[in-house]
This record gives C-alpha cells, sequence and structure tokens, in this order.
C-alpha cells in the first residue's frame, strides 16, 4: 500500500529570486503574501465550510469541502454534507501532471440517512483505460477514454481551465468534462455566464458565474466561484423538479490564507 493510500478517508461504513534593486524586491515580496497567486494552474490546498439547505427539509446541514496535497503530484479533494437525519460523503483522489492535466485514481461516494443508503468506490487503471465500480459490494469494470474524470475532481479541471482563461485573457473555453458517472461514461458540458457580486459572511466576493447545460430544462446546476481567490466555489444550487439543495460559503482558507474581503 502506497503512502497515498494510508491518507485516504475511509468511510466507515521554489524558484529563484531575480537580483531587483532593495525597493523593488520588498514591493514583490509583500505583494505574494497580500492575496493566493492565480497565475499557476497548480492546485492549491484550501478548507470551505458551507451552509447547506434543502428544500422540503427543514433541516439546515454543514457542508465542508477541503483540497489536501499528499505528495508532490498527489492531492484528496473531500466534500461532505451532514445534518442529524443524512450524510454525503465524496472524495476524489489524483494526480496532477506537469502539463496541467487531471488524472483521477480513486472517487468514493457514500450517502447514508433519509432514503436507500448507497457506497460506490471507483479504481482508475490506466495502464489499461478501465475503471473497476464498486457499487453497493457488486464490483464490475468499465473501459474509460482518455481524458476521463471522476464527478466531483473535474471541478478542479474547470478551475485551471477558468484560471487559464482569465489569465490569459483567451476567448471563452468550452467546458466540457468527460465523468464516469452511472455505469457509462458522460458528457458534462458548461457555459459561463458571467461576473456577479455575491455578499457572503467573509465579505462581498465578485464570482463567475457557471451552468451546467443539460439536454432539458427541467434540472439544473449553477456554480459561483470566487474569481480573486482561486476559483473558489462561493456558493452551488442545483434545482430539480420538486425539490433543490444550496450550499453557501461561510468561511476558507486558501492556501493557509483567511479568505476575507475587507
Amino acid at each position: 500500500m502506497t503512502d497515498c493510500q494510508h491518507k485516504i478517508r475511509r468511510h466507515p461504513r521554489s524558484g529563484i529570486l531575480k537580483r531587483l534593486p532593495l525597493p523593488q524586491l520588498l514591493i514583490g515580496m509583500m505583494l505574494l503574501q497580500s492575496a493566493p497567486q492565480v497565475s499557476q494552474a497548480e492546485p492549491l490546498p484550501f478548507r470551505a465550510v458551507y451552509k447547506a439547505t434543502a428544500k422540503g427539509i427543514p433541516v439546515v446541514a454543514e457542508g465542508i469541502r477541503e483540497l489536501t496535497r499528499l505528495t508532490d503530484n498527489s492531492y484528496l479533494l473531500t466534500s461532505s454534507v451532514d445534518s442529524w437525519i443524512a450524510s454525503i460523503d465524496e472524495q476524489s483522489l489524483f494526480t496532477w501532471q506537469s502539463d496541467n492535466q487531471f488524472l483521477p485514481t480513486e472517487y468514493q461516494y457514500h450517502r447514508h440517512g433519509i432514503g436507500k443508503d448507497r457506497d460506490a468506490i471507483l479504481k482508475f487503471d490506466w495502464s489499461i483505460h478501465q475503471v473497476l465500480n464498486d457499487v453497493q459490494s457488486k464490483p464490475w469494470k468499465m473501459t474509460i477514454p482518455e481524458g476521463a474524470m471522476d464527478k466531483l475532481g473535474y471541478q478542479i479541471k474547470m478551475r485551471a481551465d477558468l484560471q487559464h482563461h482569465y489569465a490569459n485573457s483567451t476567448p471563452k473555453p468550452e467546458l466540457s468534462y468527460l465523468i464516469a458517472d452511472g455505469g457509462r461514461v458522460k458528457t458534462y458540458n458548461f457555459e459561463i455566464l458571467g461576473e456577479e457580486y455575491i455578499d457572503t459572511p467573509v465579505g462581498r466576493l465578485n464570482t463567475v458565474k457557471i451552468v451546467r447545460l443539460r439536454d432539458n430544462n427541467k434540472r439544473s446546476t449553477i456554480f459561483w466561484l470566487a474569481k480573486d481567490w482561486d476559483f473558489l466555489l462561493v456558493r452551488l444550487q442545483r434545482i430539480e423538479p420538486g425539490k433543490s439543495f444550496d450550499l453557501s460559503l461561510k468561511k476558507a482558507t486558501l492556501n493557509g490564507i483567511d479568505v476575507r474581503v475587507n
């Protein structure tokens, strides 16, 4: 078992400074410390706490998302929503390649509480381009194409694509991702709707609003990502017939810095 595997949470059930004049060097160092930099696509560790609400269920839950760097290019992304009546836990173990590509290694999903419990573990074997699906302790294999991702970790790749777009003023990117989901490979398509300021407990954040495009208008998923904070998730809204789910940011740290707007 590798070090990375030891660190996965199981659900129970340097650069060289150029020689600059001292005043310029000091100014540069102050700017580097003032806020996280977004010129590099390498994922920045973060921990964010959210208020989670669901239509039709009189319960306010807490959601937590966290990205942890395990080794030089290995990361663990976790997402959880917990209340006294239900819990949903997801995690994506992946590596970040030198060409800014996301390569998933393992994905887990666990839902317990209201409704039918569900447990799923997907293990990606890129040597043979297959994913082993262990759903409800019934394992089976599926062939996957180059570039396929899991249904949580793709958000890290989307963040890198947005970062590149805004840092380089490129034309609006086509945000399209192949996702191993539900026993087959699906295509998740997104559209940038524009920028929008959102008032949060940490201050007023400038966000990029993105919607997932679907074949029908019965369901929608909208993301608000903080443009000045490495496209950290500020709000997520999922709407389906008769129900909805909303995550709203309460507090966060990014690369060891508190997210706060004066």
